[in-house]
């Protein structure tokens, strides 16, 4: 387990450094899969939000560069709005947010993806991005990777 601090608070410097960090820490933990010699995109998930630093796109840069495998930020596209999934506790109600809010081609049919994001809460996202790239996609596996767990209420 590692703890390292990130805040939307922080100047773009310093959440570059902090970024750089959890690639780092990010790859280690990809080097350790048995599946990582075969791997053969990274896909960043879509930001719900614009920001000035997108992170996790960055984050995917790095790791991309420190693991000497692609990314693909064009592959997986956001093609429907939606409300943040956050404050929405009803999972049907958040799978229902998120259909048809996804889209990808071909261009990694049959290929082994790996779908970065920064945040895990309930599966909802993932869920559905996964769902896309199998079913239009027609990719052959699907393995995930996030920063961090979100606790839920219960």
């Amino acid at each position: 387990m590692y703890d390292v601090k990130y805040s939307i608070d922080f100047n773009e410097e310093v959440k570059k450094e902090k970024a750089i960090i959890l690639a780092n820490i990010c790859c280690e933990a990809i080097k350790g899969l048995l599946v990582y010699p075969y791997l053969d995109v990274i896909v960043p998930v879509p930001s719900s939000k614009q920001r000035s630093f997108q992170h996790v796109y960055f984050i995917s840069e790095k790791i991309s560069e420190l693991i000497n495998k692609k990314v693909d930020f064009g592959y997986l596209k956001k093609i429907k709005e939606t409300s943040q999934l956050k404050s929405i506790e009803a999972e049907n109600e958040r799978k229902e947010i998120l259909k048809d809010a996804f889209d990808c081609d071909l261009r990694y049919k049959d290929k082994k993806i790996l779908l970065f994001d920064d945040l895990y809460r309930s599966g909802a996202t993932l869920n559905e991005i996964t769902r896309v790239l199998y079913s239009k996609g027609q990719v052959n596996n699907v393995y995930v990777l996030t920063l961090t767990k979100t606790a839920v209420k219960r």
